[in-house]
């Protein structure tokens, strides 16, 4: 076989410094020298949940030369809870690997003077209704993640309508316009480092290093915030078998420079990639399930 032959290009849903794109750019280098050919990436951004991404990579031609990096919101979230989602990624996608992981950071505002879930909990009650959390979407991973928690403790809370997807949530919680939000861990670290908010829990399986005194739900008894996010690669559905092993040969070994995992674990991401295509596949089988029982219980659905 052939391929490559020409450039390759990769799909990313959301603009850097995403979750994507950091684990896209630190790994291309690494596949374009397996591959042998050059890969570029391509920011196709918008849409409900950042949808425009997957849509335009479902749609491109099924050669191997559009490839696409999507997370738990736009692979297994959204398609779940959305009758109209653009797309079925498993139906319209063809599943290569799953790569990383990230935390899910819940913060605070410093002004609340609170340190810990148990304060958070206990302000709450003091004055209830009157804290306020933004949920990155309407239907984000994090909304729903807000959403789990006040069903699982009764904290109450109040919901003030997201603007500017994560980038509005970090200004409203930098300026005090709300007190809490969730975003996914690198896009909080240097304001967590520097004490503009203060992580109250992270959402992940087991403590990762740069968020090493920062305590999992699990760890504080919460079983329903879920697991924190991912991302995986993929491929229009179509594509050759010998293409997909391919891709998922150079993905992999990309995945396991030492040098990849030290610049990611310092962004508070972990390589956690799938042993198969097979495996990525019925990872997010298992994932779609899963939001979508989390997505009922919490009334998102």
């Amino acid at each position: 076989m052939s391929y490559p032959e020409k450039p390759i290009r990769i799909i990313l849903p959301f603009g850097p410094p995403g979750f994507s794109s950091r684990v896209g750019f630190a790994l291309q280098p690494f596949m374009a020298e397996y591959l042998g050919e050059e890969i570029y990436f391509e920011h196709i951004t918008g849409g409900f949940g950042g949808s425009n991404g997957p849509t335009a990579a479902a749609a491109a031609d099924s050669d191997g030369y559009t490839l696409f990096m999507g997370t738990i919101g736009n692979m297994a979230l959204l398609p779940t809870i959305l009758p109209d989602y653009a797309i079925d990624p498993l139906e319209d996608l063809t599943q290569i690997i799953k790569l990383a992981d990230t935390p899910n950071i819940l913060v605070a505002h410093p002004s609340l003077g609170i340190n810990c879930l148990e304060e958070l909990k206990a302000a709450a009650s003091a004055k209830p209704g009157t804290l306020k959390y933004h949920g990155i979407n309407a239907r984000s991973i994090h909304m729903l993640e807000f959403k789990s928690l006040i069903e699982e403790t009764g904290i109450d809370l109040i919901e003030i309508p997201p603007n500017s997807g994560s980038e509005g949530a970090i200004a409203a919680i930098l300026s005090g316009d709300i007190d809490l939000t969730i975003t996914t861990g690198p896009r909080l670290l240097n304001d967590v480092n520097a004490g503009n908010v203060v992580a109250l829990a992270a959402i992940c399986p087991s403590r990762v290093v740069v968020y090493s005194d920062v305590p999992t739900m699990m760890e504080l008894g919460l079983k329903t915030t879920g697991s924190g996010s991912w991302m995986s690669l993929s491929a229009p559905s179509g594509v050759s078998d010998e293409i997909v092993e391919m891709v998922f040969q150079a993905a992999k070994k990309a995945s396991e420079q030492p040098s990849v995992h030290a610049e990611l674990a310092k962004q508070a991401m972990v390589i956690n990639a799938s042993a198969s295509p097979q495996e990525a596949r019925a990872f997010i089988e298992q994932e779609t399930e899963r939001l979508n029982q989390a997505s009922t219980k919490a009334g998102l659905i």
